[in-house]
């Protein structure tokens, strides 16, 4: 009868003595840390490791035992982490498990990319939608939701305020959480969010960077929207391809945006009140949460419109403010041209915006092609009334800066002497309104005033121009009139005078 083992097992049997009877035991290889190098950079290529050794003529034991030695003194999470780095190593860690006591007491939130093509409204290329969902940890309810083909802060606005409003028609769930836990990304870390949670009284607590087990709740949701709803509907991009990788399903394009969402909601609708959830032991999330009966604080609607606007930075422009492809304008922004403010916006709603000068409220603003009759009479009428009373500070400016002075001769306080009859004011502002400029007449108005004798000022040109004595030529002399002066006695001032006057 064959034994059914190897020759070279048959001589260790009669040739070497019984180990087990002994009751001693083989000695076993034990890693070094060149070993444990060598494993990081081989990526957990133990065979690799050993044909390398072999190569370089090391001493190397054989690869079995080489295996064994990894596998007994390797953890699972360290096998992993070497061969797919941390995801390998969070597959085999365990982690704390913290449940609410009480409703709203902590709110998830989360991006998410969902593997499904749909067709965007005006466009035929297929796209894959993102959802962004706030969780209320206690309950494991879906508080609030939104759908977008890209993730944004107004995004994550709109789904706060669709969490926080109680809408009967939804369910009797809603109210202001006193811990938000959203994800890491940039959407989040907005202005926007951090002024909301101000006001609310909601602490802010974002997760750390790649750490999804801070956010376990809305996580499993994540998963279950994937098992239970997107890996159902045709073009799931996660599901079997053919050869030239293209997606098996209907030859037809893919659903329209409009009719996914439509899924997406009724879906929501069945988690929140159908579907028996394992870790609330058999209960639905609505059921766990009327079982609750701790009081819900309620935002009133009309403030949360306040609140949960989006804000951007825009410039006024001659014909108003430009944001999200239309042109708004309001009556208050006439004489702002140029300045810089804030737009606070609905998400998905730009039916009309809201603009800040810093944190002050400036107006509401409507699109132009939507303005009705009186909103264009009221545009009108402001910047009518905007020029009227410009044009009456600039003429009161006139009048103060024409104001008329008495003569000036000593120093000492100045003494206005002008008198507007109402008959000249009258003139004047028709003529400032008919845009009519008398430059003359202002010039014979201004020369009429300019009285320079009373400062002993030369009016002849000849005392300013003086002539050049190089260009002029010698005044004839008279020999008569050399000859009468030099009799003339020299202390005689009166005959000076006359002599100098004569010859001016």
């Amino acid at each position: 009868m064959a034994l059914q083992v190897s020759e070279r097992t048959v001589w260790r049997w009669l040739t070497g003595p019984d180990v087990a009877a002994a009751g001693t035991e083989r000695a076993r290889y034990k890693l070094t840390e060149a070993d444990r190098d060598e494993y990081a950079d081989w990526r957990g290529n133990i065979k690799g490791l050993w044909r390398a050794r072999q190569a370089r003529g090391e001493q190397v034991p054989p690869l079995r035992t080489l295996q064994r030695a990894f596998a007994r003194e390797l953890t699972a999470s360290e096998r992993a982490a070497v061969v797919d780095g941390v995801e390998g190593r969070r597959r085999h860690e365990v982690y704390l498990r913290w449940e609410p006591v009480a409703r709203n007491m902590r709110w998830e939130a989360d991006h998410k990319e969902l593997p499904v093509q749909v067709t965007p409204p005006r466009g035929t290329r297929p796209v894959k939608p993102w959802v962004t969902l706030f969780i209320d940890c206690f309950s494991r309810l879906i508080m609030g939701w939104a759908l977008s083909l890209r993730p944004d802060s107004a995004v994550v606005l709109a789904a706060l305020r669709r969490g926080l409003v109680v809408d009967p028609e939804r369910g009797p769930f809603g109210g202001v959480p006193q811990m938000l836990v959203p994800d890491g990304g940039l959407e989040f870390a907005t202005a926007a969010l951090e002024r909301v949670c101000g006001v609310l009284g909601t602490t802010l607590a974002p997760t750390e960077a790649y750490a999804p087990h801070q956010k376990g709740k809305v996580e499993r949701a994540n998963l279950t929207m994937d098992q239970e709803f997107l890996s159902g509907l045709p073009f799931y991009t996660e599901g079997p391809r053919a050869a030239d990788g293209r997606l098996y399903g209907p030859d037809a394009p893919p659903m329209a945006l409009g009719l996914f969402v439509d899924r997406f909601a009724e879906w929501v609708i069945d988690y929140n009140t159908v579907r028996a959830h394992s870790a609330l032991g058999g209960l639905t999330p609505l059921q766990r949460w009327t079982a609750d009966a701790t009081p819900v604080r309620e935002v009133p609607a009309e403030q949360l419109r306040w609140l949960l606007l989006a804000d951007v930075e825009r410039t006024i422009n001659r014909d108003g403010v430009h944001f999200g492809g239309e042109t708004f304008i309001a009556p208050e922004l006439n004489g702002r041209v140029g300045e810089r403010v804030q737009v606070r916006y609905t998400p998905h709603d730009l039916r009309r915006i809201e603009v800040f000068r810093g944190d002050t409220w400036l107006c509401t603003a409507h699109p132009q092609g939507q303005l009705s009759g009186e909103e264009r009479d009221a545009v009108l009428a402001r910047r009518r009334a905007d020029a009227a009373e410009l044009g009456r500070r600039q003429r009161r400016a006139s009048r103060r800066a024409r104001a008329k002075l008495a003569p000036i001769t000593e120093p000492g306080p100045l003494e206005d002497t002008t008198v507007v009859s109402m008959d000249t004011a009258r003139t004047e502002r028709r003529r400032s309104e008919r845009g009519e400029r008398d430059w003359e007449a202002r010039d014979r108005d201004l020369q009429r005033l300019g009285r320079t004798d009373l400062l002993n000022l030369h009016r002849d040109f000849e005392y300013w121009n003086p002539p050049d004595p190089a260009t002029t030529p010698p005044p004839s002399v008279d020999v008569d009139e050399e000859s009468s002066r030099a009799a003339q006695p020299a202390g005689d001032p009166a005959q000076s005078s006359r002599t100098e006057g004569g010859r001016s």
